[in-house]
């Protein structure tokens, strides 16, 4: 049995030229290091990835592609992986997928914010919601243009009246329940 501080991992590396696959006892240290290939002597690249892995295969085969150390995420190659929460899986380096919304405007705003304050009317008198398709389905876009648009600091403003007003209808709902 071997003592402690002489056993080396064992890499694979990969030499083009050849078309060769070979592995090497080497220290961690000199792992990504190109190293001469015994057929041809020519440098071959390491292609076990940086995070290890018991196994690696392509296609049902022994992967036999340098791997750059780059990272996959929903089909699009990026440099780092995701480490957080992010909205909707989207990674910071893939384009936004999200369609092209024009921020809503003061108008917009306040007619959302108007019907917001009916319906909460509505609601503490009659003490269930009133349901219209056609404006629940308006107040769903206008939902998802308010969230993936920006605007200016007038709409901005009127954005966060708009979600202060329906956060007290919702909390004037809920007290008139009680």
């Amino acid at each position: 049995m071997g003592t402690k501080g002489n056993t080396m991992p064992l890499y694979e590396y990969y030499c083009e030229p050849c078309n060769g696959v070979f592995e090497l006892l080497r220290p961690a240290k000199d792992a990504s290091k190109l190293q001469p290939c015994p057929q041809c002597d020519e440098d071959a690249k390491r292609t076990v990835s940086k995070q290890w892995s018991a196994f690696i295969f392509r296609e049902g085969f022994a992967r036999r592609l340098p791997d750059d150390g780059g990272y996959w995420h929903l089909g699009h190659k990026v440099s780092q992986p995701l480490t957080g929460a992010v909205y909707g899986m989207e990674h910071p380096e893939v384009r936004v997928s999200r369609p092209g919304y024009d921020a809503p405007s003061v108008e917009e705003i306040e007619q959302y914010e108007f019907r917001q304050t009916i319906q909460a009317e509505m609601k503490r008198d009659t003490g269930t919601k009133i349901m219209n398709q056609s404006v629940d389905a308006q107040d769903s876009f206008f939902k998802a243009r308010l969230q993936h648009t920006s605007g200016t600091a007038k709409e901005q403003a009127a954005r966060k009246r708009a979600a202060e007003g329906v956060k007290r209808a919702k909390n004037s709902t809920k007290k008139s329940a009680d």
